[in-house]
Parts: C-alpha cells; structure tokens; sequence
C-alpha cells in the first residue's frame, strides 16, 4: 500500500477519507509540483478497502497531469518583454 508517488516531477499524495456510517474510503489526493504549484482533490471515488482508495487517487492523479500538463492542456504564462511581470 503506497501512499506516495512521485510522476514527471509532481510529488502525488494519496489522502482517503473514511466514511464511517457507510463503512468506506473515498478516495483524495494532494499534488504539488517542483515550483510549488499544489492541487487538491477530494471525492474521487468510493471504495471498500484503504489500499484501493490509495491506489484510486494516484492513479487518477498520473491521468489528471497527463491530461492537464504532458499533453498541452495548460499553457505555461507567455512572458511579454514590454509587459514586466508583477
């Protein structure tokens, strides 16, 4: 049962939460970037043992920086040589 993951220069977090009354985890993750730049995730699915819902956040957080950032999806800011960024 992994509860960290590094991918592509993310650090990937899992973070389940347990539902008592309906005897389950929901999956959540926490990921930060090398810069900095951090995302949380929460309610990504519901299961019945800790280690799948560990399993769940770091693999849906592999496919949401593949999505988002390896493939084009996000545009780093263009820096504007007459505008001086603040």
């Amino acid at each position: 049962m992994k509860r960290f993951a590094q991918y592509q220069g993310w650090k990937i977090e899992a973070s389940p939460i347990i539902l008592v009354r309906q005897r389950l985890f929901q999956a959540g993750v926490v990921i930060v970037r090398d810069d900095g730049e951090r995302f949380v995730f929460s309610d990504l699915g519901n299961r019945v043992y800790r280690w799948q819902a560990y399993e769940r956040g770091i693999e849906w957080a592999k496919r949401w920086i593949d999505t988002n950032y390896q493939l084009g999806a996000h545009k780093p800011p263009r820096s504007d040589p007459e505008r001086p960024s603040t």
